[in-house]
């Protein structure tokens, strides 16, 4: 029977063994130059006081290594409690972090380094100063750098706070058995208690606690995963390792190949730049992770775009493009179009106009990052895709020199021919809350005009006669007998002349759908208009 403490002595055994497996097969331990600003010396001993140390006063070596701590900080309440590094408690931390002062996770997280032998770890709320503004723009600009660097991630998905321990377990009962039919028939079952879950749930025991798990459904943690080159992962069920090329679960025998058909960002990108992948497929990547880091949850709306920052920095660097608030510039025209998704949109036209102007500023209307829970698309690489409109300038405003921090502004002029929409596209209902409208043409279900707004509607609305389509682009399809698809900006007037928010998208399939769209741009005039 499994104890319920992750540090068992045969759990540890079976971590070392993972590590020193997948450094001999799947990633070898080739020395890196790079460290991060500070870390925590946990020594080797428990009775050895931790400290935090700037990596510029510890003397590396080939054999010097360090931990990653991935996990969830909790609600705003546990974030204000965590215990932390500040500028005030600077000089303190470097002498000691006294264990009755550590929450659970960190106390975790040092007992656990110790345990597969590693002296160094980093931890963000320890490492970072979090009162110190300059000091968390240039740390966490380095974020993708520290796991990508990081020997291990450690990951709790047993937890939803700091102030909860991660290495315990939920408990194992024993159920004494014995037949009624047969009285030589007797044992026990084993069970062990696991939150209740949906009955759609992949039942293979990663994706099982991971599914369980606030872990994997927070933004921060997406970029964590994927940097990682190898991950050791404590979920309320099992304990579990993974990396690029391997995966295992407590109770498997040994590691065994992952199935999953994708690659990790650092495969991608090493492929990128060894030139063995053309950039549309870079650009089709990104929009994968975007699709993936969509729907998840962050405490602080301003964070959503740092905290894909990491990634962002590493496939700008293999792209060479300019980052636009979560978009390339290279890939401007595709990445307008993408959807969003969810029951979180605003319900009507006009609370969405107001929600735009009165929140707090994420992101321009044309990112994806100003809308919760998003699909981004992009088309399949066969297709040609033809400009109807042109950019004429684009930018954003950051908070600082790092483009891939937080954005405080950003427009993009495009030259374009602008239309009215139909009145017979917007047909609701009225009988429950949607983001689609759909035109089919003859009645053929293979020819339509299909509208997804950025709200939720449900009949005829206020201000939809003030909507206005911008067409964007055409797709040749390389089937003959298949009509281009046309796909469009939907836009709403912004309080100045010529100053749009985007609010959706609209595109056509067939060839009643593409000339029927096409027609709303015969008396089009082409003009520049500003999207903010």
């Amino acid at each position: 029977m499994r104890d319920a403490s992750y540090l068992h002595p045969r759990n540890i055994r079976e971590m070392r063994q993972l590590l020193d497996h997948c450094t001999s097969t799947c990633h070898p331990d080739t020395p890196s130059s790079f460290m991060p600003t500070r870390l925590l010396d946990v020594g080797h001993e428990v009775s050895a006081l931790p400290r935090l140390v700037l990596s510029s006063k510890i003397r590396q070596t080939r054999q010097t290594k360090y931990a990653a701590l991935s996990y969830c900080w909790g609600s705003d309440e546990d974030a204000q409690s965590q215990f932390k590094t500040e500028k005030a408690s600077l000089t303190h931390r470097c002498a000691g972090l006294p264990k009755e002062l550590m929450t659970p996770t960190t106390n975790d997280a040092i007992a656990l380094a110790r345990a597969i032998g590693l002296r160094y770890l980093w931890i963000d709320a320890l490492c970072i100063i979090q009162d110190d503004k300059d000091d968390w723009l240039h740390e966490s600009s380095q974020m993708n750098l520290v796991y990508r660097h990081a020997f291990v991630t450690l990951c709790s998905l047993n937890s939803v706070s700091c102030h909860e321990s991660f290495l315990i377990r939920a408990p194992v009962l024993n159920i004494p058995f014995q037949s009624t039919i047969r009285e030589s028939t007797n044992g026990s079952y084993l069970i062990r208690l696991r939150p209740r879950s949906g009955d759609n749930l992949d039942r293979r025991m990663y994706m099982l606690d991971a599914a369980l798990s606030k872990w994997d459904k927070r933004c921060w943690t997406f970029q964590e995963k994927e940097m990682s080159t190898r991950l050791l992962l404590f979920g309320s069920l099992r304990m579990h390792f993974t990396c690029a090329r391997s995966r295992w679960s407590e109770g498997d025998e040994a590691p065994s190949d992952r199935s999953e058909s994708t690659v990790g960002v650092s495969e991608m990108i090493t492929r990128s730049k060894d030139r063995r992948i053309p950039s549309m497929e870079m650009y089709q990547y990104w929009y994968w992770l975007v699709f993936q880091y969509g729907h998840r949850s962050v405490t602080y709306d301003k964070d959503r775009l740092p905290a894909i920052a990491g990634l962002a920095r590493m496939i700008g660097e293999a792209l060479q493009d300019r980052y636009l608030a979560g978009l390339w510039k290279g890939d401007l025209h595709h990445g307008l179009t993408w959807q969003s998704r969810g029951y979180m949109l605003s319900r009507g036209l006009e609370a969405y106009i107001r929600d735009i102007k009165k929140r707090n500023y994420i992101a321009p209307s044309w990112s994806w990052a100003a809308c919760p829970n998003v699909i981004s698309m992009r088309h399949d690489y066969g297709t040609l895709v033809v400009e109807e409109s042109s950019i004429v300038d684009v930018n954003t405003d950051t908070h600082s020199d790092d483009l891939y921090g937080q954005v405080s502004g950003g427009f993009i002029r495009i030259r374009g021919k602008p239309a009215r929409i139909p009145d017979w596209l917007p047909n609701d209902d009225g009988t429950h809350w949607s983001q689609n409208w759909a035109h089919v043409g003859n009645d053929t279900y293979d020819s339509f005009t299909f509208g997804v707004t950025d709200w939720l509607h449900k009949e005829k609305e206020a201000g939809l006669e003030n909507l206005v389509v911008l067409l964007l682009y055409r797709i040749e399809n390389e089937a003959e007998a298949r009509a281009p698809d046309l796909w469009a900006l939907l836009l709403y007037p912004a309080d100045e002349l010529r100053n749009y928010y985007r609010v959706g998208v609209v595109y056509s399939a067939g060839y009643d759908g593409y000339k029927e769209m096409r027609k709303w741009f015969e008396d089009s005039e082409e003009e520049t208009i500003c999207i903010i």
